[in-house]
């Protein structure tokens, strides 16, 4: 780090200045997990930890190309505070749980910087601090989305690992594979499989007939979560219960 500006005074990024990497944290008030999201030119990367502050999953994905191009407008010419060992990063939105952290590294100068938003800053607009938030916020969503492949990577064996599956299932074939076009999108998938008796769940106390039985599963996946499954229309997998 610089020592050009001295503890906290203030920091004002340069057109000429190139933006490195920004760093946003925010903490769940939930369950107390806390997410890294930290974005350069080419990667967005996110870890999650749990209360423990243990690693508990980490995703890398490229980043897009046109959404790189934001940051300098939204921040040029806006106040910021050089970070110290003796300071930390500071929350976009002051007064708002659920607002993440900023940290900001520029080269400015010949000089790299680490820098936090000043968000009570006179300078700022509330809705420069929102359009700021609003970004990162979204950017964290795009981390966590999974790919196509990922997503197939979760449900399948999730599937096969289910009593309904795992008692008797075969020929696991996925049929259909769709994804919403929203932040967090939802990912639904469609597999077919067959069983070697009726029913559904875990029928080793049942006295069955061996019957081929074809199957039809909707699981729905949202940022790496299965939230549905549906067989048939007629079994609820993941709470194992009919509808």
């Amino acid at each position: 780090m610089s020592s050009g500006c001295t503890e906290q005074e203030e920091f004002t990024i340069s057109e000429n200045a190139t933006i490195i990497s920004m760093k946003y944290v925010t903490t769940s008030a939930t369950n107390m997990e806390k997410q890294e999201l930290i974005i350069n030119s080419s990667t967005m990367d996110i870890s999650i930890y749990n209360p423990d502050n243990e690693l508990k999953a980490h995703y890398t994905r490229p980043m897009i190309e046109y959404q790189w191009k934001q940051p300098p407008y939204m921040l040029t010419g806006k106040p910021f505070l050089e970070i110290s060992s003796s300071s930390q990063a500071q929350k976009i939105l002051p007064d708002d749980s659920d607002s993440g952290t900023l940290e900001v590294t520029v080269l400015q100068e010949g000089e790299i910087y680490t820098l936090t938003i000043d968000s009570d800053s006179q300078k700022y607009q509330i809705e420069d601090l929102y359009e700021i938030e609003s970004y990162m916020d979204s950017q964290k969503q795009l981390a966590l989305e999974p790919s196509f492949e990922e997503a197939q990577a979760i449900v399948e064996p999730w599937i096969t690992s289910m009593p309904t599956y795992s008692f008797d299932g075969s020929n696991l074939t996925l049929e259909e594979h769709s994804r919403e076009d929203t932040l967090p999108s939802t990912h639904l998938l469609i597999y077919t499989f067959t069983s070697s008796h009726e029913g559904y769940g875990d029928r080793s106390n049942e006295d069955l007939a061996e019957e081929l039985t074809n199957h039809t599963i909707w699981v729905s996946l949202r940022q790496r979560a299965i939230i549905k499954a549906i067989i048939d229309d007629s079994w609820d997998e993941i709470n194992q219960e009919p509808l």
